[in-house]
């Protein structure tokens, strides 16, 4: 069997900058430890994506179409085709007062009118601001192997609601005559904060009844007593 658009794979993956080899992404624990990056409370291992919906880049997803499990590449992706070419023109002059009092200073990373941005310098009321991407303009090698292809209805069920909210959540399926197939998923506590659920949870049902061919989908709220403990 080859992987084509709707699957959902499993694949490890690092990927640095051509030119200076600086990681930009891996799921290799012992890769990112070797790199110096703080790896304590991240999640490591294998990461889920579907292909055909832009979870990675498309040079990679045209990549994997057709290979099969145990399969992998390096890849070269050109700037255009990962983080974009460095315009010039996207680096602009704006007024101090847009930038979070905590932020201005040079070399600050932070949010402007929704873009990520780099503050190069800062004269009197004003500030020099890089609206590129920070790794706009360089090239990418990008190396994977596919490690599985989700086919179990239940594991594609918690794959995509983890791709799509980013926590696992507790999922049933129920089965009868009457009513057909009920996926059945146990809500979050912390979803209750998560714009992306709140706004397109309608659309992720849709998606799983379709994935897992299911004829419902019922999402359960679960709100526990608290109880205070006294002090001795």
């Amino acid at each position: 069997m080859t992987i084509g658009d709707g699957d959902i794979v499993e694949i490890d993956f690092t990927a640095r900058t051509k030119q200076s080899s600086i990681l930009v992404d891996t799921t290799k624990e012992e890769v990112a430890k070797e790199e110096d990056v703080n790896t304590e409370g991240q999640k490591w291992g294998p990461r889920k994506i579907v292909i055909g919906e832009n979870h990675t880049f498309k040079v990679v997803e045209d990549s994997i179409r057709e290979k099969k499990i145990g399969d992998g590449e390096t890849i070269q992706i050109p700037a255009a085709d990962a983080f974009g070419e460095y315009d010039s023109e996207w680096v602009k002059t704006v007024s101090i007062d847009k930038i979070p009092k905590d932020d201005q200073y040079p070399g600050a990373r932070t949010t402007i009118e929704n873009h990520q941005v780099q503050i190069e310098t800062i004269v009197g009321g004003r500030a020099r601001v890089n609206f590129n991407h920070v790794l706009a303009g360089e090239d990418i090698e990008y190396e994977y192997e596919i490690k599985s292809v989700v086919e179990d209805p239940k594991e594609k069920a918690k794959a995509l609601l983890e791709i799509y909210v980013g926590i696992e959540l507790e999922i049933q399926i129920e089965e009868s005559k009457d009513s057909g197939k009920t996926l059945i998923i146990d809500s979050d506590p912390s979803l209750s904060y998560n714009q992306n659920w709140l706004f397109t949870k309608n659309q992720i049902a849709n998606v799983l009844m379709e994935k897992v061919e299911a004829d419902r989908v019922v999402i359960r709220e679960i709100f526990e007593k608290i109880v205070q403990v006294e002090e001795e």
